[in-house]
């Protein structure tokens, strides 16, 4: 008697049909097999079922939604927005490093059916006092906040294809942020790091910054067509953004980071100095890279925004002065302008923030300064100032 094909059986009728494991759920065992049946001959069922086989080694059918990993969940979400372009590139290349670090280690393995808000809560702690698999360094809660989100978009998808009811990611409460000042230098720093760099041919660069409040991204690739000296205005429209070190365009980091900017006399004498300074440059390299970039290297060419920061940290710990990034100088050109009076509105618009609100709510520490000035003006307008005597006793 021959030998029955492997997976192949006889029904009560005398057909023939086949049963093949496409997918097992590591939890629990549970296999999902796909049964097809009204065979006329066994060879015909077992042709069909190595058929079958073939698309599933080959990926061309997989396990039903119910067996998917988070790890496939993540795939099929992060695939999905790199088609789609939506969010923003450097977005897209955090929540990929994010779920890599902080997410797949951890959770990755789970079919998202078994997920919980009980499970993200569990995972949510052991990052803060484990962090990541590699590391062991507990993150704080605004990382594990960033940590969570290409998996709340996961599960957001998962949701809209009705793979799952409910987000168990939207359940589950965000870690509280820590309100932190931004790091930041007094005018006399501010000053005091100009005056002992004065001389220095990257003087211009940390001098723009500081001025002008531009992001790091923005600086690097501001080209002197956007430039008008004679008007004192600066174009901001070109954003570079690091994925690991490369560099690539971005739309920006809000809907207002396209923006005009006054220069005051001191920065068109800095942009003055710097066209000069290239032009000097260009003449006595031997090899020289020409750009339309306002701030380039000695040798032409626009600088890396990583380079920028790492240089001005280490000649701020040579000069003794608190530790900066480029960042830090954009904190330190919002504290300026508040501080001397800027309305929190402008100022917010010449930095490119979308919200004047939340502006105001990120520098609130300096505040307080206004509020005494806002009261001193307040009380000489009513009363009087107090070396005319006009008050009355």
């Amino acid at each position: 008697m021959p030998t029955r094909p492997e997976g192949v059986y006889q029904d009560s009728s005398g057909g023939w049909y086949f049963k093949v494991t496409i997918g097992r759920d590591a939890l629990t065992g549970r296999r999902e097999q796909v049964t097809r049946r009204g065979f006329r001959t066994a060879r015909e069922a077992a042709r069909a079922r190595r058929d079958l086989l073939t698309q599933k080694d080959t990926g061309r059918i997989r396990p039903s939604p119910a067996l998917l990993s988070v790890n496939e969940l993540l795939d099929l979400y992060l695939d999905g927005i790199d088609a789609d372009g939506v969010p923003g590139v450097k977005t897209r290349y955090d929540y990929r490093n994010q779920a890599d670090a902080y997410v797949r280690p951890w959770l990755g393995e789970r079919k998202v059916r078994d997920v919980t808000p009980e499970m993200i809560l569990t995972w949510q702690r052991k990052l803060a006092t484990a962090g990541n698999s590699r590391s062991g360094k507990p993150l704080a809660p605004n990382t594990i906040r960033l940590a969570r989100a290409p998996l709340a978009g996961a599960f957001k998808l998962a949701v809209s294809i009705g793979m799952v009811a409910v987000s168990p990611v939207a359940l589950t409460p965000r870690p509280k942020s820590r309100r932190s000042i931004p790091k930041h230098w007094s005018p006399e720093q501010a000053r005091e790091f100009l005056a002992l760099m004065d001389g220095d041919r990257t003087y211009p660069v940390w001098a723009f910054l500081l001025g002008s409040g531009l992001r790091i991204g923005e600086l690097v690739w501001l080209r002197w067509p956007n430039v008008d000296l004679e008007r004192g205005l600066v174009r901001v429209v070109e954003f570079a953004t690091a994925l690991g070190h490369d560099l690539v365009a971005s739309g920006g980091k809000s809907r207002d980071s396209v923006r005009t900017i006054d220069l005051d006399p001191g920065l068109i004498r800095v942009l003055r100095g710097q066209r000069k300074l290239q032009s000097e440059e260009q003449l006595a390299a031997a090899s020289y890279e020409e750009t339309e970039y306002v701030f380039t290297k000695p040798d032409g060419g626009s600088y890396h925004p990583q380079y920028l920061s790492k240089l001005l940290g280490t000649y701020t710990a040579e000069l003794g002065l608190p530790r900066l990034t480029a960042h830090g100088l954009r904190h330190t050109c919002a504290t300026l302008m508040l501080a001397n009076g800027v309305p929190a509105k402008v100022a917010a618009e010449r930095l490119g923030h979308a919200d004047p609100t939340l502006f105001t709510n990120l520098y609130s520490h300096v505040t307080p300064t206004m509020q005494r000035d806002a009261a001193t003006k307040i009380g000489e307008a009513l009363f009087g100032s107090p070396a005319t005597g006009n008050g009355h006793e």
